[in-house]
């Protein structure tokens, strides 16, 4: 959100959007895949978030692989991922991958993954998203 700047909290249309702030959507809107974050604000993300997603055209997200993950103080928000961001992709008709990952305070110490079952459920996920891109040896050759 940092690296999209000031305009998007002023745009109602995306084509009211700075010249920093069009690169960064159409970034995501041609990524391969997109690794989905927000942090948990009263069960749900953040409105600045919902407001940047809202300027995405429906067909721009069909079909992309979409890793989700949140953030929260604690357990009570470890839902939002099913309840809030699973939901909001499956409008877009994205394919969410099936394990999301929550991560809270404790699953962390000094800014580094300190819980193994976090680090074990990012592997699960990485691990999906080997579905979307099959290495072969086909394709390595290709590739040589």
């Amino acid at each position: 959100m940092v690296d999209i700047g000031p305009s998007l909290g002023t745009a109602l249309w995306r084509k009211q959007l700075d010249d920093r702030a069009q690169h960064v959507l159409k970034e995501i809107v041609d990524a391969d895949i997109l690794v989905i974050g927000a942090p948990t604000y009263k069960g749900s993300y953040p409105g600045l978030f919902k407001h940047l997603v809202d300027l995405i055209d429906p067909q721009e997200l069909r079909s992309k692989p979409i890793l989700i993950t949140a953030t929260g103080g604690g357990d009570r928000h470890a839902l939002m991922v099913e309840h809030q961001l699973r939901p909001l992709f499956g409008f877009f008709m994205a394919h969410t991958l099936p394990t999301a990952v929550y991560a809270s305070d404790r699953d962390f110490a000094d800014y580094a993954v300190s819980s193994e079952q976090l680090v074990k459920r990012i592997d699960e996920a990485v691990c999906e998203v080997g579905a979307f891109f099959p290495t072969t040896t086909a394709n390595r050759a290709a590739a040589e």
